[in-house]
């Protein structure tokens, strides 16, 4: 199946390593130059504005080289027909037999939170483990809320307040020895103290309020433990449920339980609900034995509750894989595994960046395909998180684009060279025909331009019938030198087959 792909052969690929060896090309661009698994290692960033060919290019020939060489992978879907693509790639591939779908109506199930909480393995189980999960879900509707009510600034103050009644909840489950779940923590929350004379009242302390029994459960159980620590941390826990949350401005309160209804309601109605609340069939790490899981709840279909889905699916993989062990030893024999995101800019976040900064060590594989550079600084608010995050995938592939911003930044990245710049000037003089004389001078000077001038980005081959199939894409690897002495290299690909036109 491996020479059904341009996939050149040497030492590496004759058995005299492990499969998985950092060297094994991937992808053939001729002329020396391709891609080994010591560069998909360090992530990629395709762009491309919509009908430019970057998925059916660049990203047909990713996709198939990660499936024919083994990898295993997570594959999240923002528009309808995504499944049904990847379901085609992997039978031209052989691997229909490993793809796992994450449908409404499928049989895969994922309680993420009992698969965080019950886990095997140091840091398992973990109250700020949990509650980082939570955060990571949290943070897209704190952000949501925050921005009716003023920016930045507002959207920071509700996400660290969400996460301070996150904590509460969790280590109050935990404190009173119960399994964390999304329905535990909403019937925390939704029965605590609305008031500091209500927590102090004896009909909410000896009430049905589940969050005064379980403090009643929790205070007992810290009391027959003897346990100092944990004594300390109920002190804590009772003092914002007591005290500091029904202090808290009513207003104020409201949007940071609206903050945590919106990211745990999906989980608790159809669809999601039986697909995350239940019990668990599949996990992020069957992706390290070659499962590739697709989480067929496109943002396109399902809106909020498809985000949301694979929001969570796409945690819990980057954890699972930071917390992979890796060294020089058995690096070679580590299953890459990819994380997959077209339009991408429906899941970025903060986090994306502290995991591109150690996916390598782990094998993990990101491919991010979005429009144009724009589309994640909406997404992430600001510059310098933009580059934090696209400064660490180092494969840019820029398809045709018509965004002036992103071109300019493309030909910035690709860089500049020396350049001879002729200049020619021609004069006459004298008062009348008879007198007049003419003079000449051609001047050469040294100028700094663009490789790749930002113009040249909007008229790359689109693909499709007018332009044979094949679809242009300007490459740059940071740090490398293609064959020809530049810092990029031009390839065409057809999109029929997804491999490189040798000749383009």
């Amino acid at each position: 199946m491996l020479g059904s792909f341009p996939f050149r052969r040497n030492a590496h690929d004759e058995g005299e390593h492990p499969p998985f060896h950092p060297q094994r090309l991937l992808c053939d661009w001729d002329n020396g130059d391709g891609m080994r698994i010591s560069d998909a290692a360090t992530g990629v960033a395709v762009f491309g504005a919509t009908g430019s060919g970057k998925t059916s290019g660049i990203g047909h020939q990713l996709a198939r080289a990660y499936l024919e060489a083994g990898f295993g992978g997570l594959v999240l879907c923002a528009k309808a027909e995504e499944c049904r693509q990847w379901q085609e790639w992997a039978a031209e591939t052989g691997r229909t037999d490993d793809l796992v779908i994450v449908e409404p109506n499928g049989t895969a199930r994922f309680n993420w939170m009992d698969y965080e909480g019950n886990r095997a393995g140091a840091g398992a189980g973990l109250a700020v483990n949990i509650v980082a999960m939570l955060d990571e879900l949290g943070g897209v509707a704190a952000g949501d809320a925050a921005r009716a009510e003023g920016g930045d600034g507002a959207a920071k103050f509700f996400r660290d307040s969400l996460h301070h009644l996150n904590a509460n909840a969790v280590d109050l489950a935990l404190l009173a020895g119960l399994r964390v779940s999304l329905p535990l923590l909403r019937s925390i929350i939704l029965s605590a103290p609305m008031t500091l004379a209500e927590a102090a009242s004896d009909a909410w302390r000896d009430g049905r309020s589940v969050c005064a029994t379980l403090l009643r459960e929790a205070g007992k159980a810290v009391e027959d433990a003897e346990d100092i620590e944990a004594k300390a941390d109920f002190t804590e826990v009772e003092n914002y449920w007591l005290h500091e949350f029904p202090a808290i401005g009513d207003r104020t309160r409201g949007i940071i339980t609206l903050c945590f209804s919106m990211m745990a309601r999906p989980f608790l109605t159809r669809p999601l609900r039986r697909l995350f609340s239940a019990d668990t069939n599949i996990t992020p790490d069957a992706t390290f034995s070659g499962k590739i899981i697709i989480v067929d709840l496109p943002v396109q279909v399902f809106r909020i509750a498809g985000r949301m889905a694979n929001l969570a699916w796409k945690y819990c993989f980057q954890i699972a894989v930071m917390r992979r062990q890796s060294d020089e030893a058995n690096q070679s024999r580590l299953r890459p595994v990819f994380l997959w995101a077209d339009e991408a800019q429906n899941f970025v976040t903060e986090f994306d960046a502290e995991y591109q900064a150690v996916a390598r060590s782990a094998a993990g594989c990101t491919v991010y395909l979005t429009q144009n550079r724009e589309s994640y600084l909406r997404v992430l608010g600001n510059e310098a998180a933009v580059d934090s995050l696209l400064g660490n995938l180092q494969l840019k592939a820029f398809c045709q684009n018509s965004s002036p911003a992103t071109c300019a930044w493309a030909a910035r990245l690709l860089g500049e060279r020396w350049q001879q710049v002729l200049s020619t000037n021609v004069g006459n003089s004298g008062r009348n025909l008879d007198e007049r004389s003419t003079s000449s001078h051609v001047n050469v000077s040294q100028q700094r331009r663009y490789f790749v001038e930002p113009a040249e980005f909007t008229v790359l081959r689109r693909g499709g019938v007018p332009n044979d199939y094949q679809v242009e894409v300007v490459l740059y690897l940071g740090g490398h030198v293609f064959s020809d002495g530049l810092p990029f290299r031009r390839v065409g690909i057809d999109q029929r087959t997804g491999r490189a036109r040798m000749d383009g």
